[in-house]
């Protein structure tokens, strides 16, 4: 294959590649545009998420009985997907936001969340109380009083980002 067809390929394949903004309002318009020349598709259900590098966001839009809410980072307790659908939990809250959970453990893992299980990311300021278990696996109780587990997928990183050794 020459270098000229594999580079038309390439270049196919960018264009067809979903791609969601996360920015300030400043800046979305200008990064838009520039995703959109390079042939990028924009969209909120996308695959790839293009983030601000200084771009501090620190609420996400929950749904609340047909309410939308701003719920700060601090308040969650735990996000959980479940089936299609991504749940913020607070102390005595559950609201629905629109991100994917991949998307919100990329947002969350740089002010002290923790990807614990296939289904969960929880705050490490609301864990209470953390139980070992068998098989390799972890119970943690958070502050709503609510249990959860620690797969041994991602139980060495849990331990690390916590702190034990």
């Amino acid at each position: 294959m020459n270098f000229e067809r594999t580079f038309y390929i390439l270049k196919l394949e960018v264009m067809k590649l979903k791609v969601k903004i996360v920015s300030s309002k400043e800046q979305y318009n200008k990064i838009e545009n520039k995703l959109k020349q390079a042939g990028f598709i924009i969209s909120d259900d996308a695959d790839f998420v293009f983030k601000e590098l200084d771009y501090l966001q620190d609420t996400f839009i929950g749904l609340l009985d047909d309410e939308y809410v701003l719920v700060p980072y601090q308040k969650i307790v735990y996000v959980e997907a479940f089936d299609h659908d991504v749940f913020i939990k607070t102390i005595d809250q559950t609201y629905k936001i629109k991100e994917k959970l991949y998307e919100v453990e990329s947002i969350l893992q740089e002010v002290g969340f923790i990807r614990i299980n296939k289904s969960q990311v929880v705050n490490k300021q609301m864990i209470k109380s953390i139980i070992p278990s068998l098989n390799s696996r972890m119970n943690i109780v958070m502050k709503n009083k609510e249990l959860l587990y620690v797969s041994r997928v991602y139980l060495s990183n849990f331990k690390n980002v916590i702190g034990f050794k």
